[in-house]
């Protein structure tokens, strides 16, 4: 018999056995016009995880404009807004999936800040992205979280397109059980290595 289908068996019977309900779920999330907000429960009612909303200490302004303005300008000179966010120990949780919108293909400020006042150094923690998007392709905005989280293992980023959000929960949460899936087999090497 082969390796790969010994390691899939077993795999499979590890988490069978009841590792895959033992899994803790962070669904940390950014929303300004309540799209990402929509994505983050969909993913947090399929995984069981905790849902925690990220809101800014000085909220943008309503007008469209000075909003981008206000969001170029912080990304440009690298600002790290104050923000509130109910969970201050990261490290209670094994997945934490971080959704945004992006804002001129760039993550949002607030969501930055976020992950940098957490050191995921060492820590068997993988974070998977979700993002909402408009026109901009979300390549660069994934780079931004990466950045801001050295040290952290990254899942394969959900993105989905504003525009499509009403009509997208049966694919978030396909996603979502996926990046679960892949995020049990890494913990589980992680496990037998240490």
């Amino acid at each position: 018999m082969k390796k790969a289908p010994m390691i899939a068996a077993a795999l499979s019977a590890f988490v069978a056995a009841g590792f895959a309900q033992e899994k803790r779920v962070l669904v940390a999330y950014y929303s300004k016009s309540g799209n990402t907000e929509k994505v983050a429960r969909e993913i947090a009612a399929e995984t069981g995880g905790t849902l925690a909303r990220i809101v800014e200490r000085d909220p943008y302004p309503a007008d469209k404009k000075a909003h981008m303005e206000r969001a170029k300008d912080e990304h440009r000179r690298r600002v790290r807004p104050e923000i509130e966010c109910p969970v201050a120990d990261l490290s209670a949780y094994d997945v934490i999936f971080v959704g945004y919108p992006l804002w001129c293909g760039h993550a949002p400020a607030p969501v930055l800040t976020f992950l940098e006042s957490h050191d995921f150094d060492g820590k068997r923690v993988k974070i998977v992205p979700f993002v909402t998007y408009g026109g901009s392709p979300f390549a660069r905005g994934t780079e931004d979280v990466r950045q801001s989280a050295p040290g952290a293992a990254f899942g394969k980023t959900i993105a989905v397109r504003a525009a499509t959000v009403p009509k997208s929960a049966d694919r978030v949460r396909k996603e979502a059980r996926q990046a679960m899936e892949r995020a049990e087999r890494s913990i589980f090497f992680f496990w037998r290595q240490n």
